[in-house]
């Protein structure tokens, strides 16, 4: 079962560049073999929207936030109003 925290934030004037390196070095640090996927979306029509999708692989039905996507949510509200979901795949029966 795939689970996929995406946290996006809202980066306001000065703030936006700010925010884009950050979630730049975070892609650095954190993907690898625990943390396959690391992706980061910029909105195409809103200036200073930024989203990072973290994808894991979980064993058992869990839909909570891992301690990753909390500091990162928690790091990124100095940028901005930040939003932090979690999805788990939809299998069929």
């Amino acid at each position: 079962m795939k689970l996929l925290e995406i946290i996006a934030v809202r980066a306001s004037g000065d703030f936006e560049e700010q925010a884009r390196q950050y979630l730049i070095q975070f892609r650095h640090t954190f993907k690898g073999p625990a943390l396959p996927e690391v992706n980061l979306y910029i909105d195409s029509t809103i200036s200073g929207d930024f989203a990072v999708i973290l994808s894991w692989q979980k064993q058992k039905r869990a839909g909570n936030k891992t301690d990753v996507g909390r500091c990162l949510a928690e790091a990124l509200k100095r940028f901005g109003l930040v939003d932090h979901t979690c999805w788990i795949t939809m299998e069929d029966k």
